[in-house]
């Protein structure tokens, strides 16, 4: 039996990959946003400097500024994670397990493939399970870990598989292809 496989070309995985970092980040940003919740009065600044910003306002801006700009970063960072432990849980590590995990499981496509018309199949062609996507997205947090470089594999391997490809025996095809 023969399949009819077309690899997709890294330029749409690239795509794929900042519509779905661009999507990811805006429901982190407000999955964050409304759960730290406003700053308590007793620690607002006073109004004395003027008018309050958002900073005085709104914890995220508040702990999120300075992560952005202050060349020490650590100390905010580490101050965020002590108090919103839980906050950074969900928003770093579970919404994008929910997002890529049931998306991929369900149909073999985030939002970011879908629209570059791409898709995740197994390497007979056939449609990946839940279990697969799952051992995919672990396997694409190490490729980024290693300074994204899981992810240049693509770009070199005859396959066209990334590391967490290969890690969970899939491969990214065209639409339309594969069984």
């Amino acid at each position: 039996m023969t399949h009819n496989y077309q690899t997709a070309a890294p330029a749409r995985r690239i795509i794929a990959f900042l519509i779905d970092t661009l999507i990811l980040g805006m429901v982190t940003v407000a999955f964050l946003f409304i759960t730290m919740g406003k700053t308590p009065a007793k620690i607002q600044s006073s109004g004395d400097e003027g008018r309050p910003s958002l900073m005085d306002k709104y914890q995220f801006f508040a702990y999120f500024e300075p992560i952005a700009l202050d060349e020490r970063r650590d100390i905010y960072i580490e101050n965020f994670l002590r108090k919103f432990s839980m906050e950074a849980t969900v928003g770093f590590l579970i919404i994008p397990f929910l997002y890529f995990v049931l998306l991929e499981g369900m149909s073999g496509a985030t939002i970011g493939k879908r629209l570059t018309g791409i898709r995740v199949r197994r390497k007979d062609g056939g449609k990946i399970s839940y279990g697969t996507a799952a051992i995919r997205h672990f396997g694409r947090i190490i490729s980024t870990l290693i300074f994204m470089l899981g992810y240049l594999l693509a770009f070199i391997d005859s396959k066209r598989q990334a590391l967490h490809d290969k890690v969970a025996n899939t491969m990214v095809l065209n639409k339309g292809t594969g069984i």
